[in-house]
């Protein structure tokens, strides 16, 4: 009897620990935001991010630098941004199933000077620009319970708590240049330099902790063995480096109808990731052991290309209505560490695991009110924005409201952005039947200050 036991419990040994490490496929770069790449500014996320075609500040070099053309006089802007995001977990054939994320973080959005100027008979403008474009913060926690018969009679009550977090940010420092060909017509680059050797970290890191509380029963066994075992895996990202560009144009049709279109090309970043996992038998009737793993390594990471048209009607000098259409491809994204070319999105093999592209639908408008000493604008939008996933994309919609005032030579605008997402699947959590419900609101400001 007692070798039958010692066998049963190095069985349920080794059961524990696979099922523990098989949690390792959580271990992948979340981004808490919009993945798809887009623009900032206050003003442009009060009409809904449909700003291609408008692009009349200086955020244009994040949206479409073609716009920059538009500016008149030199500027200065930054932009503040608070938000807070939640997911709801839940599950359709687990019912103890169960969890909730919830981040609240206030950073600096975007900065940037611009300065207009003249030569060779041209009108152009230059700007320097920081954005910070993903958002890596993350903190996740939920409980599973499994339950298992084996042909021996062997049955096993698993309950399982996984708790993750994820710290960092992915920014870029953008010169960019934008010239007139015609009065109506104006092109312009950014250049994104994707780099932390400007002063600011470019990189972000992770901690997932997993407890697996198991107990076996068995017509075998004299009374239920129980068992417990933890996961701790420490993942750090640095020296993010990459390098990509904006492409865009703006064409005044006419007094009325403005053209945008903008290219965002592809990139593949490099950067260095060390990981450590400590995995532990705390207790039970088999022997109480820890084994760590080191590793280090340099990763690739392939960005999609990205490209979006614009159209604005300026029906009078006091309002305008715009509308884009924005494709990703996601399907060309993928990630290579230790020699595997891997999807982002699903953790699989890249050949073996399809991500279908999206398309963002974006709708907005601004109306101004004109007063003795100030203009108050007033601004709202709409928009569809879908995020990669396993086969299809998840659906998430929003709107945005915004307002702001000028007070001489500076502008001072704030909006407000919900974003939100039902039945979304998520590859963290690869349990069958697992669907999460997201919030996102987001509050900005900007200040631009005309020199």
């Amino acid at each position: 009897m007692k070798k039958i036991t010692a066998l049963l419990c190095s069985i349920l040994s080794v059961c524990i620990i696979a099922h523990t490490v098989q949690a390792q496929t959580l271990q992948q770069t979340r981004i808490n935001s919009s993945p798809n790449p887009i623009g900032s500014g206050a003003r442009a996320l009060g009409m809904g991010g449909a700003f291609i075609a408008v692009a009349d500040d200086a955020t244009a070099a994040s949206w479409n630098p073609g716009g920059l053309m538009q500016l008149e006089r030199p500027e200065f802007s930054f932009v503040l941004n608070y938000s807070n995001n939640r997911k709801d977990l839940n599950n359709s054939v687990d019912r103890s199933m169960h969890g909730m994320n919830s981040i609240s973080r206030d950073d600096l959005n975007y900065f940037s000077v611009a300065l207009p100027f003249r030569a060779f008979n041209k009108n152009m403008v230059i700007s320097l620009n920081y954005q910070r474009l993903y958002d890596l913060y993350d903190d996740m926690s939920f409980n599973t319970q499994t339950k298992s018969l084996d042909n021996l009679g062997l049955f096993t009550n698993a309950e399982r708590h996984v708790n993750f977090k994820q710290s960092g940010a992915l920014k870029a420092f953008a010169p960019a240049y934008a010239f007139q060909i015609t009065p109506q017509l104006s092109v312009g680059a950014t250049f994104n330099f994707w780099t932390d050797n400007l002063g600011y970290d470019n990189e972000w890191q992770s901690t997932q902790k997993e407890k697996v509380k198991a107990a076996t029963s068995s017509p075998l066994l004299s009374s239920v063995i129980q068992q417990q075992s933890e996961l701790i895996k420490h993942e750090k990202n640095t020296n993010f480096e990459a390098f990509n560009m904006n492409l865009g144009f703006l064409w005044h049709i006419n007094s009325v109808v403005t053209l945008g279109g903008v290219y965002k090309t592809p990139y593949t970043a490099s950067f260095n990731r060390r990981t450590r996992t400590d995995l532990e038998n705390l207790g039970g009737p088999g022997d109480v052991f820890t084994k760590t793993q080191k590793s280090r390594e340099n990763v690739e990471m392939h960005f999609p290309a990205a490209f979006g048209l614009g159209v604005a009607f300026r029906f009078s000098d006091a309002f305008t209505t715009s509308f884009d259409l924005y494709r990703t491809d996601w399907s060309s994204y993928w990630i290579r560490s230790g020699g595997n070319k891997t999807n982002p999105v699903t953790g699989a093999m890249f050949t073996k695991s399809h991500t279908h592209d999206t398309t963002q639908v974006r709708a907005g408008c601004e109306y101004l009110f004109v007063l003795e000493k100030t203009i108050i604008p007033l601004r709202a939008g709409v928009f569809y924005d879908p995020e990669p996933a396993l086969n299809e994309p998840d659906d998430f919609y929003g709107f945005s409201l915004g307002t702001g005032m000028s007070l001489g030579p500076v502008v001072i605008d704030c909006a407000y952005v919900f974003r939100w997402g039902n039945d979304v699947k998520n590859s963290m959590v690869d349990k069958p039947g697992s669907k999460f419900d997201v919030k996102q609101h987001t509050i900005y400001v900007s200040m631009i200050y005309h020199f």
